[in-house]
């Protein structure tokens, strides 16, 4: 195959492009750029798409044709290393941020170079339980961030809220066991799948190092975000405006429900949690 006049392997020109679409689309470095400017959806729009359908689809992608990327020689090269850059960037991009739900946001797309690190290991039984682990807790986590909003009164900066807990009891405690898991925590679905990611990657690979240093920097992020998001929050010195707070205390706030919350949204939450766990636990063993 020739391109302006010069000699192209076939192969490898496929398997770019491919590539390049799995990228874009699992918000990789370079095409990531969507992803956060996409958060002013709705946030159960947000919890659907985000966590799950949409940038799992370049995840998918990647999968689908590893038969391609196996006779080629730059694909095993370029996966690991945007992959692992992607989550060292997310990662400490996320522990920047103010806004809840870019923290979230920039939290996905350090999970999605978790992803693509996981793919180009050719272990497929580890990537489709990631997938699973995150798209099912983030989910959760966004369900509670939308119950945080909705008493916030739409208003998303952490630097302006905090002292949530006493109203959103358990928003606090769902949130905690979603961030516990997605920062991998020992003892947590999200700490069993980050190790078999560290473990699968080939030592005989000259970007070894490489790889292992930025997915090491962007799980340690992921601990630092978790606790900045809860502590800001729910648990600091309440921040927001006073209004906000004197409104809350009101009697006709005090819900039956264990929190403020209505209970739809309380239940929808719960049975999310119940399920992710039933079904990771399945998957796993």
């Amino acid at each position: 195959m020739y391109i302006f006049n010069t000699p192209v392997n076939l192969l490898e020109f496929i398997s770019l492009t491919i590539i390049g679409a799995a990228f874009i689309k699992s918000a990789q470095l370079g095409g990531h750029a969507w992803l956060p400017d996409s958060m002013e959806a709705p946030v159960p729009a947000s919890s659907l798409i985000h966590s799950a359908t949409l940038v799992s689809a370049g995840v998918y992608l990647i999968l689908r044709f590893n038969f391609i990327f196996d006779v080629t020689q730059y694909s095993r090269f370029i996966i690991p290393v945007v992959g692992s850059l992607t989550a060292a960037y997310g990662g400490v991009c996320a522990a920047a941020q103010s806004d809840i739900k870019k923290t979230l946001a920039y939290s996905t797309i350090s999970h999605c170079g978790f992803l693509m690190v996981l793919c180009a290991t050719e272990m497929n039984e580890f990537t489709i339980l990631y997938l699973y682990v995150h798209g099912f807790f983030k989910a959760g986590v966004f369900m509670c961030v939308g119950n945080v909003l909705r008493i916030t009164r739409g208003y998303q900066d952490t630097r302006r809220m905090g002292g949530l807990i006493k109203y959103l009891p358990f928003e606090y405690f769902c949130g905690v066991i979603g961030l516990l898991n997605l920062a991998g925590l020992p003892f947590t679905f999200g700490f069993f799948i980050k190790h078999l990611l560290l473990v699968s990657l080939d030592t005989h690979i000259y970007i070894y190092t490489f790889v292992m240093f930025n997915s090491l920097v962007g799980a340690f992020s992921g601990l630092f975000y978790s606790y900045r998001l809860i502590n800001y929050t729910f648990c600091d010195f309440k921040k927001g405006n006073k209004c906000i707070y004197s409104s809350l205390n009101k009697t006709s706030y005090n819900s039956r429900f264990y929190t403020n919350s209505s209970l739809a949204a309380s239940l929808s939450v719960f049975f999310l949690f119940i399920s992710t766990f039933i079904i990771t636990y399945f998957l796993c063993f």
